[in-house]
């Protein structure tokens, strides 16, 4: 089953109170206030004279399922912090997330050394970073009254919406992961190791998204329990990483995102279109001459930016065409525009495309190209691949 979020929600918490599903907002609201208190957030205290006092808000969200049925309302308290002054009022935002490269090369070993891949989901990670700084917060609206009107909230933990609690949630766990032994890739700061003899277990991390391989049972089993007697964790059943599905078979794993793509061509209003067979001709200035006609730059942005997600992921054959269309992010035709949407036609007919990792071990093979001038601009063009064997 897939589940789908749905852009049709309230924007504010006077929209959820007014809407035919209230009741199922109202609990979902309440849901967050007790994870909040079961997190010891933040406590309650005098307003304070000269402090900053930062603002709440709702942030709702609602999940459906193929046949369009409500499966989950979530309501998400966040802090109003883009007013927040760097060194002023934090020290650091910074936080890292695994690289798609690293991802797709643990998804390369996990199939020659034949690991076993689970993924998890941390509920509510910006919770578990401690705060250092002092920070005030309103009462969520619509529940002003709980408190008092000379009371206010002191955060003792992180919550979203504050520029540090990606910082302080990436210190928390990675801290806790190096106290079960495992230790940080020097290459890539979301990636952490623990190896024993022949066992091994590997974690990689995107925020609150975990993905755990390991080649032994009790190692993993072992990691599994300690990470979740301190923070509260689901395992993913999906099979899903990052909007990638992931799929074992006897010979290796495939990587594709066919969920992705029907987004984006129900999204564009063409999921019923013609397909093509490339993403690009040759020739395409002769095809969509200039015409001077430009269109609103981020709907173009937006679109370039979506198909960039699937270049950078399981898509590399649209990489060229992305790259090209690119050069137009801050002045685009209409016949950009038109380019961008034949490369979702392309997507339309190859959907079904995947990304194969073959269990069987191979040398590295390494290719590049580059080509003289582009016609059009007199710009080269080049691009690389790097094989693992035949994957």
């Amino acid at each position: 089953m897939s589940v789908h979020l749905v852009n049709n929600v309230p924007n504010s918490y006077s929209e959820a109170e007014n809407s035919a599903n209230w009741k199922n907002w109202k609990l979902a609201m309440e849901n967050e206030l007790d994870s909040l208190d079961k997190h010891k957030v933040w406590e309650i205290v005098q307003k304070p004279a000269k402090s900053k006092l930062i603002k709440t808000k709702w942030v709702y969200s609602l999940k459906q399922d193929d046949a369009g049925k409500n499966i989950k309302y979530k309501a998400r308290l966040v802090a109003a912090g883009f007013n927040r002054i760097k060194n002023i009022d934090y020290s650091e935002s910074y936080s890292p997330v695994v690289n798609i490269e690293s991802f797709r090369l643990l998804i390369a070993l996990a199939a020659k050394l034949k690991l076993n891949v689970n993924f998890f989901d941390v509920k509510t990670a910006y919770l578990y970073g401690d705060l250092e700084e002092a920070v005030y917060v309103l009462p969520p609206p619509g529940y002003e009254k709980l408190i008092g009107d000379d009371k206010v909230y002191k955060l003792k933990k992180s919550i979203y919406g504050l520029p540090q609690s990606g910082t302080n949630w990436y210190m928390k766990i990675k801290g806790e992961l190096e106290n079960f032994g495992l230790k940080q890739l020097a290459s890539d700061n979301c990636v952490f190791i623990k190896s024993v003899n022949q066992r091994v277990l590997i974690l990689c991390m995107y925020v609150d998204d975990l993905a755990i391989f390991c080649n032994n049972d009790k190692m993993y089993e072992d990691i599994v329990s300690k990470i979740k007697n301190i923070f509260e964790v689901v395992e993913n059943k999906t099979n899903k990483f990052l909007g990638m599905e992931i799929e074992k078979c006897e010979n290796g794993i495939y990587l594709s995102q066919c969920d992705y793509i029907n987004l984006l061509l129900v999204k564009h209003n063409l999921e019923n279109c013609k397909s093509v067979k490339t993403p690009i001709v040759k020739g395409e200035d002769k095809i969509f001459p200039s015409t001077n006609l430009f269109i609103d730059i981020t709907m173009y942005q937006e679109l370039i930016g979506e198909l960039l997600y699937l270049a950078n992921r399981t898509r590399p054959d649209i990489s060229f065409v992305m790259s090209y269309l690119s050069q137009f992010n801050h002045n685009p035709e209409k016949r950009h525009y038109n380019l961008a949407k034949r490369v979702l036609r392309y997507l339309m007919g190859s959907k079904d495309k995947k990304l194969f990792y073959e269990n069987e071990f191979g040398i590295l093979n390494a290719s590049s190209d580059a080509s003289w001038e582009n016609a059009e601009n007199g710009k080269s063009f080049s691009g690389g691949v790097v094989l693992i064997g035949n994957s």
